[in-house]
């Protein structure tokens, strides 16, 4: 028989009993341990503290990316990124173009923020034009720069922050064109399609001087864009 004592705690150590298995079946159970009825945040192993530390965008996210950006390109103006298309800071940029029809070549770099700014031919300075000419290309002759040998071995471009998705522009134009000024452009890292959609839109805005007739025209233009990433 039971003494009084144990008679006494016997109810007590049982439902103590089926209150820590009702909380090991159920960790959402109200208990000593967990007295708030809300589920618990597992924290996994190697979380960065701040979301931003986690890279955004990889190799795949850019090669999908660069896939679904198409635009007006009727003379298959193909721009390519030298070596590829993530970069550190500091590091040196080339490029390769190619096209099926002739046309002249301006190269423009919207940077993470939406900076845009023309690159290659490089413009105008106080000093004057740095080129006479604008830059021909021509079906079947690739344009690498910089490249050895070539009016253009002493061009250079350097990627630089800010760090995130930023896009480069080419553009092919029927007339002869060395300078476009266009304005800024929504971050690529918003949406790259709109980025280059943007650019094209105030691209085909611009008019130039025939240097026959000084009369104003708009050239047929073609474009290919190339999304990258800086670290």
């Amino acid at each position: 028989m039971l003494s009084a004592v144990a008679r006494t705690l016997l109810p007590a150590l049982c439902a103590a009993l089926m209150a820590t298995m009702a909380q090991a079946e159920d960790p959402a159970a109200p208990g000593p341990d967990n007295p708030s009825r809300e589920r618990p945040v597992k924290v996994l192993p190697g979380t960065p503290d701040n979301p931003a530390d986690a890279p955004s965008v990889s190799a795949a996210d850019l090669a999908s990316i660069n896939l679904g950006m198409k635009t007006d390109n009727s003379a298959g103006l193909t721009l390519d990124i030298i070596p590829g298309g993530e970069v550190t800071a500091g590091s040196k940029i080339g490029f390769r173009f190619t096209t099926k029809k002739p046309g002249y070549l301006i190269l423009l770099n919207v940077d993470a923020e939406g900076k845009l700014s023309q690159i290659f031919p490089e413009a105008p300075t106080e000093a004057g034009a740095v080129r006479n000419e604008p830059c021909l290309v021509k079906p079947g002759k690739p344009l690498i720069i910089p490249q050895l040998g070539s009016p253009y071995a002493t061009f250079e471009f350097i990627a630089e922050p800010p760090a995130g998705v930023a896009m480069f522009v080419a553009l092919l134009s029927d007339k002869p064109v060395q300078l476009v000024d266009l304005p800024n452009a929504p971050p690529p890292a918003f949406a790259p399609a709109n980025t280059l959609k943007y650019v094209r839109d105030q691209t085909l805005t611009l008019v130039v001087p025939n240097r026959e007739n000084n009369r104003l025209e708009r050239p047929k233009w073609s474009f290919d864009g190339k999304a990258y990433l800086i670290r």
